[in-house]
């Protein structure tokens, strides 16, 4: 199998692609953080188990820090799950389109990689995915919820469904969780093969910090703990993420105001271009003038998520003047003569 190759994000013009919160931290974070520095010992290991940062996110989630794990980014765990429960001859379950480091681990250990194609613009059909599940009997489920890149949500109910379907263990990818309604943390203590995990680098707006959790039961962590890379998460990430944990109901005013935001876009009446609706702090566009559109973006200096081959585009909600300038272009596409 060769090894998938994940491309970074681009850099320029106004970014719209990697699906970060718009805003940089506020003046009396920044104040609070540099305030904090002096209490790092930079010439010390960081605490290992990064006890001070999971006890602010158990009161963010209401679960206990014993079965939270801090890690670099929640790539780190998903890396973590694939090595434990995936290798040569073992098969991981995803979701066609998902996020593509799933490919980059899976095939990084030598795992097969199962594809459920799901119409970008329709809801999963669950009972057909626990069929597919059923007749190819993968050795993990992994997916994101809501999806990355189509915005689209699956309800507590379907996730039980799937849960009890299967004996394998099944991850579910909350990186957008914050931005809808329903995570699937509530039922770890129900399912012993529930893995979730979580992000700080969306609606918190700490992507340049790179600090991610996973969450099981006691038992599945206990488990995992000893398999973690240690010190993963350095002194001055975990200071940070702690800080801005304790000011969470600042950002959850962002977040309001960015899913205010990715409504408002559904008030738009267009032709030529398709608008799917969104759980997440993105939408994907379609339209088989794609290449056109994307050119049209790059023209106004719109940086978006692009997909080759494909009829779509993601575009990340960015501020009130930025999502302006989209609407602008879109509704200007939308009435060229083609």
């Amino acid at each position: 199998m060769s090894q998938f190759v994940y491309q970074p994000h681009q850099q320029n013009g106004i970014l719209l692609n990697a699906n970060e919160n718009p805003w940089d931290l506020p003046d009396f974070i920044r104040q609070e953080i540099k305030e904090a520095l002096d209490t790092i010992a930079f010439n010390r290991y960081p605490e290992d188990s990064a006890q001070e940062l999971c006890e602010a996110y158990s009161q963010i989630i209401q679960i206990p820090a014993s079965q939270i794990l801090a890690g670099n980014g929640s790539d780190q765990h998903l890396g973590l799950l694939i090595g434990t429960f995936l290798g040569k001859g073992k098969n991981l379950l995803t979701l066609s389109p998902d996020f593509g480091m799933y490919d980059y681990y899976a095939s990084s250990y030598e795992a097969g990689i199962l594809k459920y194609t799901i119409d970008p613009f329709s809801h999963l059909d669950v009972d057909d995915f626990i069929g597919f599940a059923r007749e190819n009997k993968p050795d993990l489920i992994l997916f994101s919820n809501p999806n990355n890149p189509t915005g689209n949500l699956l309800n507590l109910d379907e996730i039980q469904k799937i849960l009890a379907a299967v004996p394998c263990p099944v991850v579910v990818d909350e990186a957008y969780i914050e931005f809808a309604q329903g995570s699937a943390v509530v039922l770890l203590d129900r399912y012993d093969n529930l893995y979730v995990t979580r992000t700080l680098s969306k609606a918190y707006g700490l992507a340049g910090v790179r600090i991610g959790f996973l969450i099981s039961n006691q038992a599945n962590m206990d488990a995992l703990r000893p398999l973690h890379v240690p010190y993963s998460v350095n002194s001055i990430s975990a200071k940070v993420a702690t800080i801005v944990l304790h000011h969470a109901d600042w950002f959850q005013e962002q977040i309001e105001t960015i899913k205010a935001e990715r409504d408002r876009f559904k008030t738009l009446s267009l032709q030529r271009c398709r608008i799917q609706s969104s759980q997440a702090n993105f939408m994907l566009i379609q339209t088989p003038e794609i290449e056109a559109l994307k050119k049209t973006f790059k023209d106004n200096g719109l940086t978006i998520r692009e997909y080759e081959g494909k009829d779509y585009c993601r575009i990340t909600i960015g501020t009130p003047e930025e999502n302006q300038i989209v609407k602008d272009v879109l509704e200007a596409f939308d009435k060229e003569e083609v």
